[in-house]
């Protein structure tokens, strides 16, 4: 081996020797890494080193993504940094859970509203009043209103609003006819759910004429199968309805006739005497 060939493989193994040797900390100035095909600036591993020093960094694989970095933040102990324990959650007191994200969801009659004032992070709720009902909507009394309008004395239809989505056990309307009974099968569905029978308070026996009046509001509650009529209209007879002729179907019924000036009042009753004979009876 010539002497140059044994000069270059010493300065060659000087230099490999010397790259390998590079104290970043002392000998490294304004190092930058942004053409780097791939950087890798702290630790990799699936599990915490036991042994740490303060700003030691560490980024641990088996961690869920988003909670992967920790930092030694005393000796031996390391802390998450990011993610996950960054916010923990609780619900009166009792923890929820630890997530890096915190959702606000509406519920059923609340509103939401979100904004960033610049220095905080607003969150404002309110009520929805087309789903919740509100002391003013109660005393509007829009709620629980049903007008009918269909112009039929024994199938009769009315819309709410909001719109009713389901006829429910227990449920109570205000319920306003456009038009008199006819008495006997009667008929109501409300915003297209299907045709309910309506029925008197004991929820068998039909309304007869009087019974439903236009523009006299009703209130009435479903029994998972009729709309009955809470209350009966009283005094009938007393607005000028027709009479209707008696019959088993309006046996004790009393109607009242108001007497103009200087007649008087006249009250009778549906009954049958002996013979089984059905009669308007007056009482006075």
């Amino acid at each position: 081996m010539g002497r140059a060939q044994c000069i270059i493989m010493v300065l060659t193994g000087a230099l490999a020797w010397g790259q390998t040797q590079v104290d970043l900390k002392t000998q490294a100035k304004s190092v930058d890494f942004s053409a780097a095909q791939g950087t890798k600036p702290v630790q990799t591993g699936a599990v915490l080193p036991a042994i740490c020093t303060v700003g030691q960094m560490f980024f641990s694989t088996s961690a869920s993504g988003g909670s992967n970095l920790y930092g030694c933040i005393a000796n031996n102990t390391w802390i998450p940094e990011t993610g996950a324990a960054a916010l923990t959650i609780q619900n009166q007191g009792t923890p929820v859970g630890a997530r890096p994200i915190l959702d606000f969801a509406t519920g059923v009659g609340i509103s939401q509203a979100i904004s960033d004032t610049g220095s905080a992070m607003l969150v404002q709720n309110s009520l929805d009043t087309a789903t919740a009902l509100t002391r003013a909507g109660e005393q509007a009394g829009a709620g629980l209103l049903c007008a009918s309008a269909s112009g039929s004395s024994s199938a009769y239809t009315c819309g709410m609003s909001p719109t009713l989505a389901a006829y429910t056990t227990g449920m109570t309307l205000r319920w306003q006819p456009d038009v008199n009974g006819a008495g006997g099968a009667t008929m109501l569905n409300v915003d297209a759910l299907g045709a309910v029978p309506v029925k008197l308070a004991d929820g068998v026996t039909n309304p007869e004429v009087g019974d439903i009046v236009a523009g006299r509001a009703q209130q009435i509650w479903y029994d998972g199968a009729n709309f009955r009529l809470m209350y009966t209209n009283a005094a009938l007879g007393l607005l000028g309805e027709t009479q209707p002729s008696c019959s088993a179907a309006v046996r004790g019924r009393t109607w009242f006739v108001a007497g103009a000036t200087g007649v008087k009042d006249s009250y009778s009753i549906c009954a049958k005497d002996a013979t089984n004979a059905y009669a308007w009876r007056t009482i006075y």
